[in-house]
């Protein structure tokens, strides 16, 4: 068996390491970018609106933050202080992916033009060591679309009530529970999320009711949402496809065992089954009930 010598092996791409991707706030300097050089000559939307379109091809995008520097005091002629601009935007891009940022980098430095400028591209190397923070409902929607398909995950509500010890402390305090499962199909996985939602009826203004307990118990349903999410872990090979893990050590979000424990008046659920399993879809059919009670 002949042997490959060693300009051939050079030609060979390794294909990038599998990348664990996780529904919190990418913050680490491989993940994100620190974009300089934006002229001022375009408007501040303008340049989020560029700098998306321009980003996102190279992978899902977290965030896009764009950043309108500080005046600064200089010193005229006269000897007077004078507040005067700095002449460019700076940006942070957030990456999901670490190899989607380095190809951003390498694609986009020195060769992406803003009012008539390049940009400047590097890897944020200054970000505070904080703790990672949970992804916002819309963004976990966004990523499990994005590497698991629209069609590649379910929502069901498992329960959904009113936190009685609340309301016995505080006939105002509008506090509702639930509990959700994500489903992944294909994986045969699931996970199990706890969210709160609460607002507070002012007692002048007792028409409001209706409308603030939907809106609770809409809260508590992304709440939930969110939470499962927080027990999914998805594998990005370096191929694109996808593996899925759970991490049930995570935290439900807030303590629960069982319904006695939690003291929850159950919400009548549709056709008052109240043991009926819902689909998310069926969510706002079940609000819409509330304005019965």
């Amino acid at each position: 068996m002949g042997t490959m010598d060693p300009e051939s092996r050079q030609h060979v791409r390794t294909p990038p390491s599998p990348e664990i991707v996780e529904f919190v706030r990418p913050n680490t300097s491989d993940k994100v970018l620190y974009v300089s050089r934006i002229s001022r000559k375009l408007p501040e939307e303008e340049i989020y609106f560029k700098l998306c379109k321009a980003f996102e091809q190279y992978g899902l995008i977290n965030d896009v933050q764009v950043v309108k520097p500080p005046a600064q005091l200089q010193t005229s002629a006269e000897g007077q202080q004078e507040e005067r601009l700095t002449e460019c935007y700076y940006a942070f891009i957030k990456f999901y992916l670490a190899r989607d940022a380095a190809k951003a980098r390498a694609g986009l430095n020195g060769k992406y033009f803003t009012g008539g400028q390049p940009i400047s591209v590097q890897h944020a190397t200054k970000m505070k060591t904080r703790e990672p923070s949970p992804l916002p409902y819309s963004k976990c929607l966004d990523l499990a679309n994005h590497y698991l398909g629209m069609d590649g995950w379910t929502t069901r509500i498992l329960s959904i009530g009113q936190d009685s010890e609340s309301c016995q402390h505080d006939p105002n305090s509008l506090r509702y529970i639930c509990v959700v499962r994500i489903e992944i199909r294909g994986w045969d996985m699931s996970c199990q999320g706890v969210g709160l939602g609460e607002k507070t009826l002012e007692p002048t203004r007792p028409q409001e009711r209706v409308s603030l307990t939907r809106a609770a118990m809409k809260i508590s349903v992304h709440r939930a949402i969110q939470n499962a999410f927080q027990k999914v872990i998805l594998v990005v090979l370096g191929n694109g496809k996808v593996a899925v893990e759970i991490n049930n050590t995570v935290p439900d979000g807030i303590p629960y065992s069982t319904e006695e424990e939690t003291q929850l008046v159950r919400v009548k659920v549709l056709d008052g089954e109240t043991d009926e399993v819902m689909e998310e879809d069926d969510m706002e059919a079940l609000l819409a009930q509330m304005e019965s009670y």
